[in-house]
């Protein structure tokens, strides 16, 4: 890189510009300089010079000096510049006063920028080199200057001293006390010698000298710094004057540092040294015209005699222009390109911009005006023309941008004046030159530039903070600004495709005009105080106050061949989708620092309306254009080091960070009492905590949204209105304090059903002005402010929810409408990536886990939320008629967040569900019993029953409480069919409830078998009283059938058990669920009252046991959850009237809502089919996918569940003799379930003991009541058992594709894990080709689950009984006729003999108490068969499946006393003949 200068000359002229001798005569000297050819080139892969010799060096580098006649090849950065100056003096025109002492005129041609990709990549090269280099500075005096090949030792030894000297011994000895006491002796020493230096009257003695000299080199600039600003402190407050400052600032000493950034640091701080002493200095030497005048004594002498503190002249005019410099620059232009001889990416251009600059010293006046002509920004050439990107488009009489500022205007009250008027420009969206872009700046590997990044980052903030204290100083200088900002309306165009065309569809965005003006308060100068009516009018009138206005904001979309440009000059058009905007804005700046009462700054902003009509055909055109549009490849960018070692800038410290208190405390080492310090700072910082920053204040008055139809004109189908969104709230120093709110929202449907005049309001709100709809208050709050445990009871953050009342109409056509819009204007492309983006979003959270931190501070809430929700009301209607009215009422829910603990409480007030129909007796269909319907509390201890807590019993993770009050049900057949048949018309609705129905399905299951791995010690609270169900016999009938559910408890302990084997204990949790006063009565209802109940079923109680081993993931010695219940007696005593009235409900109540509800059974039956079949697929797949990612393991019980009812009885009565009389009753006793959910399989058993059904009006020969059904089995076996098997098979395939190679029948896992499947496709795998092994794999995932279901029923009887006589007639029993193995060699089920028959049973029964290991059996018959997997195999002789099975016998008994042949029918064994083996 360099930098190369042909000519620069400055010549004295005479007024026609030709050089000259100045004659003294002369009044006016006339002064003319030339700069030309200044360039500045950067050379890619350029010959080097230094190798040459010296002669050599200089005349290559004068041949590359560019001139008028000969430019070098070189790669410029800036292109030749030529520039001339001319400037007139006159040194008599204060005299004069015709023309000014200085006018100076600059003239540039041209300035030209270039890049090329190459120079780009290398200019990030080489600071990515500058970037090493200095992160190399500490360790660079530890680096051996021998090669590195040659001593390899050296440089290890280089790398060892590097880390241990700079990053461990330094630290090390840093904190070293001996090290710390000879610090602060030297810190002393230095400060005490630097004050002798100051109170020194003549030049300090030599041994002063060299002693600061000495401490200088070992302190650092901070400390150095540090004494010094202490050693000034000290002899300003002991009063004596500082006598050697000029000495001791006047050369730098020896121990600062060395180098050029060290000067030039250096040079700062000797600046600002010497700032502050003179400062100082001035502060007790004053004038002696301060004790005699006023200061307007003063300013009225220095007027008289033309004096000026300044430099100013004030006995020149104030209108007389005495400097006039105008700066003009033709062209400028910036390009970037990829290689110097190709076509440009961007390429800028600025035309014509001129600086023109006056000085009035009379009225100390400065002007500034600057203007640029036109601005041209065109893109990279594509389809043989060069795209514009932006171009001004404005007057071409008036400039694009135009800048006045002035100081002490001319003919204007304001101390300042700022002027900005642009003309409009057109941006035009290109996206071959934005995607270029992007790629012109990506670099191809990943650059750190830490240091240099840091340096640059501190020397901003460094600029930002003298840019704030220099606005700091306008603000408290009071000057009044007058400001005049007026940007004309400029607009981006977004081509379709991103290519602009006259034949392009284009979206218009319209940024629209701005203003910027401040308001003018020039009359409060002219009133008095006394003039004011209030204080609040004082306190109104102190505020600088602004005006900022955007107006005609605007969105458009224009379609090839409209003429957009008149559009957009509409106030409304088909085109437009954004109809204009207004948006006005007040600031204020108050003048008054520091007063409680006043806030610093007001902001003010009003939205009248916010319009956005667009219909479906736009929708859907917009969407298609922004998809045309190409994106930038951002591809996989090489990422940076994030962790990385603190830098030298991040280790030094900074002694501008320093809080002023304790820089107060470091001044001096003196015994001063700070108490007063201390006090004066809790008074400024609650002085502090009651100023407030900013108030703010925003509403938007109306946000109206329609969406159309486009058929022959457009046609508003929905109408979404907001009114009154707001925003109010006040920042102040220690806390935030936001408001919002909303009055009012509607949603209407505009296609009229049915012709009705006025539009359905599907969302409504209510109409009071008054009132808010929502209400959303937040407070935020410093831990550090000192209310924060009073004012805001240690709450960081605070969110308060007040919502009102909201209707919906819940219209069937209505709503059918607008779901088919809604879905239409969609495209399936963007419905499909949604769902991806969800399920992506899905599997991240599956993924993601919880983490615990450490609670730091316990009784500080970092959120608090308190929601209060007051009415829903929804009304379900139809073209016909209203179906049901729905209110749900008081919802309060509060979140408290702590460090240690998070409390979540909610509540529901009441719920009503109305049947609107006037012909039924019974209206509320659902209501409240009690006060209220809901209560629930959940408290989070995040980590307590971690480390020494997991062994203490009393400490949970978390603990719920919960209430439900009683919900009355009022079943109405009629009524709830009217709501399915509602339901029932949103078939896409179904559909997504159905399939999360399935999916809450699925997740349910998981969580039952994921459940003993949770170790989530939740303690439970609950009560829940169950629902109170009423049935009416109809709609217009009193008599009901009341089913109360009773009352549940559910309560928890935890206990410990030892675990052998382990360090720790397992936790057991003992779960007790009560079931309490479960009945079923009949009741007479009247006025909504209910009469006493008929008891047809009597009070039941029932107790759960629910045993969970929180260990489950490694303790699995017990189940992971354990159910044990019983159930002592289920009696149930039915009337012939209770049954005439079940049977009355049956036909009535359901009957009314059966004949309205008539639906297509066999269509919705196959649909759900298929629905089910699609999510055993998904499941299974799923399942599957879960099930492969690790190997098998232990076969561990999961769920064990066993519950058994001793006795059910159900007794029949019918009149007699006025009263009602049993004379049937039904027995089951012992009726049962156990179920054993494990790992890998399930099974599920039902079994039934004992049956008994007697007639009480009857009795047998005994006297005793009729028995006509009974039953008799064995002791401890089941009349009735049912199995269900249910074994899951996994990765059969892919451990065949592991083990065929190696593994043999002989193998453990082919015996007990992988079972006969395995072997047998093992043994067939060399017939097997890729493609059938690959759609047997396909058909093995869609098939994970083998069921088996088996039902055993012993023995059947049925007497056949002569009821005059009392004789038994005949005796019709049903037996089991013994086991029967069977094989399906083709396509049927033959049995076997009955040699083989007994040998496969014996081995069967052996298998099955575990006395034979499972697998392959050889069989003495030469059968080898294997009867342990799920499916039951036979190979030799050969390849068949076999079951095992049953056939029964049937056998009919003559009863008659006296029968010759007592048995009419039996089955006997067939002949010797026939049952032989025929081979």
């Amino acid at each position: 890189m360099g930098l190369t200068l042909s000519e620069l000359s400055l010549q004295t002229t005479d007024e026609n510009w030709k050089s000259c001798i100045l004659n003294e005569s002369a009044k006016i000297i006339y002064k003319l300089g030339n700069l030309e050819c200044l360039c500045a080139y950067w050379n890619v892969n350029s010959p080097i010079f230094y190798k040459g010799s010296w002669e050599d060096i200089v005349d290559q580098l004068k041949s590359g000096i560019s001139s008028k006649n000969q430019e070098p090849h070189y790669q410029y950065i800036f292109k030749p510049i030529f520039a001339s100056a001319k400037m007139c003096i006159n040194p008599n025109a204060e005299l004069e006063l015709k023309a000014p002492k200085v006018n100076l005129h600059l003239e540039v041609q041209n300035i030209a920028i270039e890049m090329t990709k190459p120079q780009y990549l290398t200019m990030v090269e080489l600071l990515e080199s500058v970037d090493c280099m200095v992160r190399n500075a500490p360790y660079r005096k530890f680096r051996p200057d021998v090669s590195v090949h040659s001593s390899v030792k050296l440089w290890w030894r280089y790398a060892f001293n590097s880390i241990l000297e700079v990053h461990i011994r330094r630290f090390s000895k840093m904190w070293c006390w001996s090290n710390i006491r000879k610090h602060r002796e030297n810190l002393k020493d230095y400060k005490m010698a630097y004050r002798t230096k100051l109170l020194s009257q003549n030049k300090p003695n030599q041994d002063t000298e060299r002693h600061i000299q000495d401490l200088e080199k070992v302190l650092d600039v901070f400390n150095i710094t540090l004494a010094r600003q202490q050693a000034q402190m000290e002899v300003i407050r002991s009063g004596q004057k500082v006598i050697g400052k000029k000495a001791a600032g006047g050369r730098k000493q020896g121990g600062g540092g060395g180098g050029f950034f060290s000067s030039f640091f250096g040079k700062k701080a000797q600046k600002e040294e010497h700032s502050l002493q003179d400062s100082k200095d001035t502060e007790g030497s004053g004038s002696g015209l301060d004790d005699l005048m006023t200061a307007e004594e003063k300013e009225k002498l220095y007027t008289a005699i033309g004096y000026s503190g300044s430099s100013h002249n004030l006995t020149l005019p104030k209108q007389y222009v005495a400097v006039v410099v105008t700066f003009q620059l033709f062209r400028t232009s910036v390009t970037v390109r990829e290689l110097p001889e190709i076509p440009e990416i961007l390429k800028v251009q600025m035309i014509d911009l001129s600086t023109k600059i006056s000085q009035r010293p009379g009225a100390q006046a400065f002007r500034v005006e600057a203007a640029l002509q036109h601005w041209f920004v065109t893109g990279l050439q594509q389809q043989g023309a060069v795209p514009s990107l932006i171009a001004s488009v404005g007057e071409s009489s008036s400039s694009l941008l135009s800048v006045v500022f002035e100081l002490n205007p001319e003919g204007n009250a304001a101390d300042q004046l700022l002027t900005v008027q642009s003309q409009p420009i057109e941006i035009i969206y290109d996206a071959l030159t934005v995607n270029s872009l992007m790629d012109f700046f990506k670099s191809g590997k990943g650059v750190d530039l830490e240091v240099l990044t840091s340096a640059t980052l501190s020397k901003l903030e460094e600029i930002k903070d003298k840019t704030a204290a220099g606005l700091s100083h306008i603000i408290e200088t009071r000057k009044v600004l007058n400001l005049r900002i007026d940007l004309k309306p400029s607009y981006l165009l977004v081509p379709k495709s991103g290519f602009y065309s006259s034949m392009s569809d284009l979206i218009i965005v319209d940024f629209g005009s701005l203003q910027f003006n401040s308001v003018e308060q020039s009359h409060l100068s002219s009133s008095s105080s006394s003039s004011f009516s209030s204080l609040e009018e004082i306190m109104d009138r102190a505020y600088e106050r602004y005006n900022v206005e955007l107006r005609k904001v605007q969105v458009l979309y224009s379609k090839s061949g409209e003429a957009w440009k008149s559009a957009r000059l509409q106030g409304s058009s088909v085109q437009h989708i954004l109809q204009p905007m207004d948006f006005t804005v007040q600031l204020a700046k108050c003048m008054v620092e520091k007063d409680a009462r006043m806030p610093r700054f007001k902001v003010l902003g009003e939205l009248p309306l916010l319009h956005v009509k667009i219909s479906d055909q736009k929708i859907q055109n917009v969407l298609e254009l922004v998809d045309s549009i190409p994106l930038p490849n951002m591809g996989s960018s090489p990422s940076t080091p994030t962790g990385k070692v603190l830098s030298l800038v991040e280790a030094r410290p900074q002694a501008l960070s320093l809080h002023p208190v304790l820089l107060d405390t470091m001044e001096t080492d003196s015994d001063e009492d700070t108490s007063e310090k201390s006090i004066d700072e809790e008074h400024h910082r609650s002085a502090l905590e009651e100023l407030t920053d900013l108030h703010f204040k925003f509403e938007v008055k109306e946000v109206l949204l329609e969406l159309t139809r486009q058929v022959d004109q457009e046609k508003t189908i929905l109408s979404f209105s907001v009114c009154q969104l707001g925003a109010e709230g006040k920042k102040r120093s220690f806390d935030l304090n936001v408001t919002s709110y909303l009055r009012r929202v509607t949603l209407d449907y505009c296609e009229i059903p049915g012709g009705r005049s006025r539009p359905l309001h599907l969302i409504s709100s209510s109409e009071q002005q008054s009132s808010n709809l929502l209400k959303v208050e937040f407070i935020k709050a410093d831990p550090s402010g000192p209310s924060f445990q009073t004012l805001f009871n240690n709450t960081e953050q605070t969110l308060k929810v007040e919502f009102s009342s909201l209707h919906f109409l819940l219209h069937t056509k209505a709503l059918l409408s607008t779901i088919n819009y809604l879905s239409s204007i969609v495209p399936p492309e963007l419905a499909a990536a949604r769902d991806r983006d969800i399920k992506k979003q899905a599997d991240k959270t599956r993924q993601s886990r919880t983490v615990f931190k450490e609670a730091k501070d316990g009784g500080v809430f970092s959120f608090k939320l308190f929601a209060m929700l007051g009415c829903f009301h929804m009304e379900v209607c139809d073209d016909c008629r209203s179906i049901a009215d729905i209110r749900v009422q008081g919802i309060d829910a509060s979140v408290l967040v702590q460090a240690k603990e998070t409390e979540v409480f909610a509540r529901l007030r009441d719920i009503v569900v109305t049947d609107v129909n006037p012909q039924t007796v019974h209206r509320k269909a659902v209501s409240i019993v009690g006060e209220e319907v809901f209560s629930f509390k959940l408290s989070l201890f995040p980590g307590a029953t971690e480390g020494k807590g997991y062994g203490d019993m009393s400490k949970v993770d978390g603990k719920v409480t919960m209430r439900l009050g009683c919900i009355q049900i009022v079943y109405l057949h009629k009524f709830f069919m009217s709501l399915l048949m509602f339901v029932d018309n949103f078939q896409t609705a179904k559909e997504a409830l159905s399939a999360a129905t399935a999916q809450a399905a699925e997740k349910a299951a998981s969580s039952v078998r994921g459940l003993a791995q949770k170790s989530f010690r939740l303690s439970m609270d609950i009560k829940l009283k169950a629902p109170l169900i009423i049935v009416p016999q109809s709609s217009t009938s009193h008599n009901a059938v009341v089913v109360d559910l009773g009352l549940i408890t559910v309560a928890n302990s935890f206990s410990l058990l030892p675990a052998e084997g382990f360090s720790l204990p397992a936790v057991v949790e003992k779960m007790e669920v009560k079931l309490t006063q479960l009945k079923l009565s009949r009741t007479t209802m009247k006025q909504d009252s209910i009469q006493p109940d008929i008891e047809i079923l009597q009070p039941i109680n029932l107790e759960l046991l629910v045993t969970r081993n929180l260990a489950a993931s490694w303790f699995t010695r017990i189940p992971g959850v354990q159910v044990q219940g019983i159930l002592q007696s289920l009696n149930m005593s039915l009337g012939e009237e209770d049954f005439g009235v079940l049977m009355k409900i049956l036909v009535e109540n359901i009957g009314e809502g059966s004949k309205e509800h008539t639906m297509d059974i066999r269509r919705q039956v196959a649909q759900e089919k298929a629905e089910l079949a699609e999510q055993q697929v998904e499941v299974a797949s799923s399942q599957t996918g879960s099930a492969t990612n690790g190997g098998l393991t232990e076969n561990t019980i999961n769920v064990l569940l066993n519950f058994e009812i001793k006795e059910v009885l159900l007794t029949l009565k019918k009149p007699r003799e006025q009263k009602e009389s049993p004379f049937l009753v039904f027995h089951v006793a012992h009726l049962g379930i156990d179920t054993k959910v494990r790992k890998y399989d399930m099974c599920a058993t039902t079994y039934i003991k004992k049956i008994t059904m007697k007639c009480l009006e009857f009795n047998d020969s005994n006297g005793e009541p009729l028995c006509l059904i009974s039953s008799s089995v064995t002791s401890g076996a089941e009349l009735l058992k049912v199995q269900y098997f249910k074994v899951i098979i996994i990765n059969c395939f892919e451990h065949l594709w592991r083990h065929s190679a190696q593994a043999d029948r002989s193998g453990p896992n082919f015996s007990t894990v992988y079972k006969n499947t395995e072997q047998m496709i093992n043994d067939e795998v060399g017939q097997f080709s890729y493609d059938s092994l690959s759609q047997a794999r396909q058909a093995e995932e869609l098939e994970q689950f083998q069921q088996e279901v088996k039902v055993s029923l012993q023995n059947l009887g049925l007497s056949l009984i002569n009821n005059t006589s009392r004789q038994e007639i005949a005796y019709i029993g049903i037996t089991s006729s013994g086991v029967v193995w069977e094989m399906k060699p083709k396509n049927r089920w033959k049995p076997l003999n009955q040699k083989n028959i007994n040998l496969l049973e014996k081995t069967y029964q052996s298998q099955l108490s575990g006395k034979t290991e499972s697998g392959w059996i050889k069989l003495e018959t030469n059968l080898e068969v294997n009867l342990s997997g799920a499916i039951m195999m036979m190979r030799q002789p050969f390849s068949c499946p076999v079951r095992r099975n049953f056939l029964s016998g049937i056998q009919v008994d003559n009863q008659l006393p006296g029968a010759i042949f007592p048995i009419v029918f039996n089955p006997v064994p067939p002949p010797k003949s026939i049952a032989l083996d025929s081979g």
